[in-house]
């Protein structure tokens, strides 16, 4: 007993720790709480260096138990806008390919146009939600609601590490129809860090085509190298396309 009575304010205080803890963080503000995300954000795209990471997609419609299509990339960092990539792998649907490329195009496009579809106060009013837990982070649950109509804007929410403010995953539908062929476009982007760089490790998108139905499209990191000098040298090029059509491929890709 008396060890028991010795021992109990002990596991009490352990036991209260985590609650503490987030007691303190709950005292943040909503405004607060963007700001510390934006420096973050900041902080990580001017820092960050050259690097390269091999990703991998799957295409297939919602309902199929195996994908249509398999296509491998490699995409290319430079700092501080360019985006570059290469087709390493396609198997399957032909049409695999052509909607990565599609999506690779717009992705190296926007590289260098970040503000538009950054998560900020210039796109974005935010309300906090409450606080979860993903991947073993404790996240703050923030509400996303577009300022503007907009392929690249999505309206859902947002969750954000608590410790570093740094993005862990973002879901919702976009907030403008890319095409008269898609109903409705859902997206998850979620987020770590790989070799000490913090990027975008998977994505699902979800599309409901008029007449056809729902198709996804999934993709994953499987590597990451992080030399810049390395990665300016295995850089390919691309065969850059007119940006003013982008957006809208980017999205559609299953409508045609």
């Amino acid at each position: 007993m008396r060890i028991w009575v010795l021992l109990r304010p002990i596991i009490l205080i352990f036991a209260a720790a985590p609650c503490l803890c987030w007691a303190q963080k709950a005292n943040l503000t909503i405004d607060q709480i963007v700001a510390r995300m934006q420096q973050a954000s900041t902080a990580e795209r001017t820092g960050t260096p050259g690097y390269t990471v091999t990703r991998e997609y799957w295409l297939s419609a919602a309902d199929a138990p195996q994908p249509a299509s398999d296509v491998v990339a490699q995409v290319t960092f430079i700092p501080p806008s360019d985006k570059q990539y290469v087709i390493v792998k396609a198997e399957g649907n032909e049409r695999g390919a052509g909607i990565v490329r599609k999506v690779l195009d717009h992705e190296a496009a926007m590289a260098g146009r970040w503000r538009l579809h950054d998560i900020s106060r210039d796109n974005y009013d935010f309300a906090l939600l409450g606080h979860e837990t993903i991947a073993g982070h404790d996240c703050y649950v923030l509400e996303l609601s577009p300022k503007r109509e907009a392929v690249e804007l999505i309206r859902g929410k947002a969750w954000v590490n608590a410790q570093n403010f740094h993005l862990i995953r973002v879901a919702g539908e976009t907030v403008k129809s890319p095409s008269m062929w898609l109903k409705k476009l859902t997206v998850t982007l979620n987020f770590g860090q790989v070799n000490g760089v913090w990027l975008e490790t998977s994505t699902r998108a979800v599309a409901d085509v008029r007449f056809v139905g729902p198709h996804v499209l999934t993709s994953r990191e499987i590597d990451v190298e992080t030399d810049a000098l390395s990665a300016r040298a295995r850089s390919p090029r691309l065969q850059q396309r007119s940006s003013s059509h982008l957006a809208s491929e980017a999205a559609d890709w299953v409508a045609h």
